[in-house]
C-alpha cells in the first residue's frame, strides 16, 4: 500500500506539473492545477512524515527488547510502544476494509500467534454470508476459518453477556479449562489449544470480537498479552468509529459536490427548457469575441430570437400549455445547433444564438430566414394549434466593437427594429439602426430627467355640452418642451416613457398638477362648481398595488371632490389588464370617480364587456368622427356605440370635432349625455387661456 500511494501521489504532481506547462490553459485553470500540486506535496510530506514515525516506534520496540529479552513486557509504556506502532500503521488505511485487513496483520506480527481474527457480531441487515469469518491472519492455511462460520460458543448467550461487562474470555489451555464441556469439544475439534477472545466495543454494545488462537500446543497468555488485546479492542473500535464516520462525510462530501453541480448546472441553463441562459451564453460569447480580437479573419454573428406568443395561450389555457409552448419552440431551434451555432435561452421568449466562424453575411441572413420559416408553421399543442410572431436581429462582429455584450445589444436593437417593420421579419443591424438606437437611448435618458427639471407643463381642452355648448369640464393634456429639440410629440415620447417605466411617475405628477390647477379654478370661480377633469392613466400605473391608494390621496390632500375627477384608460389597456384593471376601476368608482373609456372602438371593439365592468361615458374615437361623412361603416359604428351606451346608461364624449359639419350631424342627434371635443371647438389650452375660456363661458 504504502508503494502504491507513493507511485499514485508522484504521477499526480509529474501530471500537475505537465498541465501547467501548457501554454493553451486559462489563468484559472492554471491556478486550479497549482492547487492540486501543492495538495499532493502536501499529502506526499504527511505519508513520509508517518513512515519516519512508523520506523521510529520499531527502533524503540527492538531497543526494548535487545535490553531486557527475557522481560514479561508488562510495563505500561512497552504495550502503549506496541499499540502506537501498530495504529500508526492503520492510520494510513483509506477504507474499514483495509483498516481491519492491517489490524489482523499487524497484531499476527506482533504477539507471533498462529491465527488472528477480527469478526462482526449479527446485525439487523445482516446475511448468512456476513456471519462467516471475514478479516484473519493465520499462520497455516490449513486452519484457516475464512469465510467459514465462527465457532459458534464464541456467540453463546453468557459468553456475549461477559462481552458487555468488558470482559475477555480467555483459555489457556483446553485441557485444564474448566468450562462448558461444549467448548472444550468444540474448540479441540479444531485443533484450538489457547484462546483470547474479547469484545470490539461499540457504545453499550459489542461491534464484534478480537479472537486470539493458538494451535496443536498449549500457550498461557501473559498477563501483558491480554492486556494489549483488550486494550487494542477498544483502540480498533474507535478508529472503526472514525473510519465510519468518515465515509459518511465521504458520502456527504459526494451529496454535496452532486448538489454543487446541480446548483451550477442549473445556475447556467434555463429550468424551463434545458438550455444554457444568458450568463452561458455571455461566457461563449466572450470566448468568441476573444478570438475575433486576436484573429481578425474569426468572426461571428449573434441572432436575436424573439418569439411573440399567442397571448391567448397563457390567459385562456393556462399556464401549462405556455410552458408546452415553448419546449417546442426550443426544440425547433435545436435543430440548429451544431459545433459552430450555440443557442441560449435568455428570457421569457427571447432566444440567442451565436453563430461562429461567419464567412459572410449572407449565410446568417440564410439562417434566419430558415428559422423564420420554420417558426411560422404552427405548434400543435393538446389539440390546439399556436401561432407565433417571430422578429429576428443580427449583429456582426467587427474591430468596432469593444465588449462583446455590445454585440449582443446590438442584435436586440435590430431586433426591435425588425419588430417595427411587421410580423416575422429579420434585420441586419446597421449605421442607420445605430443612429436611431443613438437618438432612443438619448430620448431615454433625458425622460429620466425631464420631471426633475420641470420641462413638463399640461394643456386644457374644453369639453362642452351637445344643446347649449356650455363649458363642462377639460381634458389634461401632457406637453414635453425639450431644451434642445423643442416641443416634442406625446405620440413619439408617451410610449418610450411607458417602456422605460418613467409614465408611472410622470402619470402621478400629471394628477397632482391637474388636481392643483382644479383647486386654484374652484378658489378663483366659486359658483362653477361642476367643472371637471378627465386625466389619461397608463397602463403601468392601474397595474401599481397602490394606484387606487395614490390616487385617492392625490385628490383628497386638495380637498377636491373625487366626481370632479374623471380618469381615462385606453380599450386596448383594459383588454390586456382585464382582471386587474375592473378591479382597480370598481375601487375607483366606490370613492366616487368616473372611469372613462377612451379611444373606444379602436381596439378589441367588443361591447359584450360593457355591461360587466365598471365604466362610467365612453369616448368615441376620432377616427370614426372624422369618416362620418365619407365612410358609411364607421357612421354605422358611431350609431351603434350611441344606442349601446343609451341602453346601458352610459355617458359619450365625441371626440375630434373638427368641422360645423361634424359638430351638426351629432347636434342633430341629440341627447343628454353626450359631450363634444375637438380643434373646431377649442385646441388644447395652456392654464392662462383655459381660465380666460371659464371666465367667458360664466359671463356668456
Amino acid at each position: 500500500m504504502r508503494e502504491e500511494i507513493s507511485n499514485t501521489l508522484s504521477l499526480l504532481l509529474d501530471c500537475a506539473n505537465r498541465l501547467n506547462s501548457d501554454q493553451t490553459i486559462t489563468p484559472s485553470q492554471q491556478d486550479d492545477i497549482l492547487s492540486i500540486k501543492n495538495f499532493g506535496e502536501r499529502l506526499f510530506e504527511y505519508f513520509d512524515e508517518m513512515e519516519r514515525e512508523s520506523l521510529s516506534l520499531k527502533q524503540r520496540l527492538k531497543q526494548l527488547y535487545q535490553a531486557n529479552p527475557n522481560t514479561d513486557l508488562q510495563n505500561e509504556d512497552k504495550t502503549y510502544t506496541l499499540l502506537a506502532l501498530m495504529f500508526a500503521r492503520l492510520k494510513q488505511s483509506i477504507n474499514l476494509e483495509e483498516l481491519l485487513e492491517t489490524f489482523v496483520l499487524e497484531i499476527f506480527q506482533l504477539l507471533q500467534i498462529d491465527q488472528i481474527i477480527v469478526h462482526q457480531l449479527e446485525s439487523p441487515s445482516s446475511s448468512q454470508s456476513d456471519l462467516n469469518v471475514q478479516y484473519e491472519f493465520v499462520a497455516d492455511p490449513d486452519q484457516s476459518l475464512l469465510g467459514k462460520p465462527l465457532p459458534s460458543v464464541y456467540i453463546a448467550p453468557e459468553w456475549l453477556n461477559s462481552y458487555q461487562k468488558c470482559t475477555s474470555q480467555v483459555i489457556n489451555d483446553i485441557n485444564t479449562f474448566e468450562g462448558d464441556r461444549t467448548v472444550i469439544e468444540s474448540l479441540k475439534a479444531k485443533g484450538i489449544y489457547s484462546a483470547i477472545i474479547t469484545a470490539i466495543p461499540n457504545g453499550n454494545k459489542s461491534w464484534g470480537l478480537l479472537i486470539a488462537h493458538q494451535y496443536n500446543q498449549v500457550r498461557p497468555w501473559e498477563e501483558w498479552e491480554i492486556e494489549f488485546l483488550e486494550k487494542a479492542a477498544t483502540q480498533l473500535a474507535i478508529s472503526i468509529h472514525q473510519m465510519q464516520l468518515l465515509s459518511k462525510s465521504e458520502a456527504i462530501r459526494k451529496e454535496r459536490d452532486q448538489v454543487i453541480a446541480t446548483l451550477h448546472y442549473n445556475q447556467l441553463h434555463d429550468s424551463l427548457t434545458g438550455l444554457p441562459n444568458r450568463d452561458a451564453f455571455m461566457e461563449l460569447l466572450d470566448l468568441a469575441f476573444t478570438k475575433s480580437q486576436t484573429d481578425t479573419n474569426s468572426k461571428f454573428a449573434v441572432l436575436f430570437i424573439e418569439c411573440d406568443r399567442d397571448k391567448l395561450a397563457n390567459e385562456s389555457f393556462g399556464i401549462s400549455i405556455d410552458d408546452q409552448l415553448l419546449i417546442s419552440i426550443s426544440s425547433r431551434l435545436n435543430k440548429y445547433r451544431n459545433i459552430q451555432r450555440s443557442l441560449a435561452k435568455i428570457d421569457g421568449d427571447k432566444f440567442v444564438m451565436l453563430v461562429e466562424d461567419v464567412e459572410d453575411l449572407e449565410s446568417s441572413s440564410y439562417l434566419a430566414d430558415q428559422i423564420l420559416d420554420d417558426l411560422s408553421q404552427p405548434f400543435t399543442i393538446e389539440d390546439d394549434s399556436f401561432f407565433l410572431a417571430v422578429n429576428i436581429g443580427i449583429a456582426v462582429s467587427d474591430a468596432e466593437y469593444i465588449y462583446a455584450n455590445e454585440v449582443l445589444r446590438d442584435a436586440n436593437i435590430a431586433m426591435h427594429h425588425a419588430k417595427k417593420i411587421g410580423k416575422s421579419t429579420k434585420t441586419l443591424f446597421n449605421i442607420d439602426i445605430k443612429q436611431g438606437a443613438k437618438l432612443r437611448w438619448q430620448m431615454e435618458n433625458d425622460l429620466r430627467k425631464a420631471l426633475e427639471r420641470q420641462e413638463f407643463y399640461l394643456v386644457y381642452q374644453p369639453i362642452i355640452s351637445i344643446h347649449q355648448h356650455q363649458l363642462t369640464g377639460f381634458e389634461v393634456l401632457l406637453r414635453w418642451e425639450h431644451p434642445l429639440q423643442g416641443l416634442i410629440s406625446p405620440q413619439e415620447f408617451l410610449p418610450v416613457a411607458e417602456e422605460i417605466g418613467e409614465i408611472v411617475p410622470i402619470g402621478y405628477w400629471v394628477l397632482e398638477t391637474a388636481c392643483d390647477q382644479l383647486l386654484t379654478w374652484q378658489q378663483n370661480f366659486p359658483d362653477f362648481t361642476s367643472l371637471t377633469l378627465s386625466v389619461n392613466v397608463s397602463t403601468l400605473q392601474v397595474v401599481q398595488p397602490d394606484f387606487v391608494e395614490r390616487v385617492q390621496s392625490i385628490v383628497l390632500e386638495r380637498q377636491i371632490s373625487p366626481r370632479l375627477i374623471k380618469l381615462e384608460i385606453t380599450e386596448t389597456v383594459l383588454m390586456e389588464n382585464i382582471e386587474v384593471s375592473s378591479q382597480k376601476l370598481e375601487q375607483l368608482r366606490e370613492i366616487g370617480m368616473q372611469v372613462y373609456i377612451d379611444d373606444f372602438g379602436a381596439g378589441y371593439s367588443s361591447f359584450s364587456y360593457l355591461q360587466n365592468l365598471p365604466i362610467d361615458v365612453l369616448k368615441i374615437d376620432r377616427s370614426f368622427t372624422n369618416r362620418i361623412f365619407s365612410d358609411a361603416k364607421s357612421k354605422r359604428i358611431i350609431q351603434s356605440i350611441l344606442r349601446l351606451a343609451n341602453n346601458l346608461g352610459m355617458g359619450i364624449v365625441v371626440e375630434g370635432i373638427e368641422t360645423a359639419q361634424e359638430l351638426g350631424y351629432f347636434e342633430d342627434i341629440g341627447g343628454s349625455h353626450i359631450e363634444l371635443q375637438g380643434f373646431f371647438i377649442s385646441h388644447p389650452l395652456d392654464s392662462e387661456r383655459a381660465t380666460q375660456w371659464i371666465h367667458s363661458s360664466m359671463t356668456a
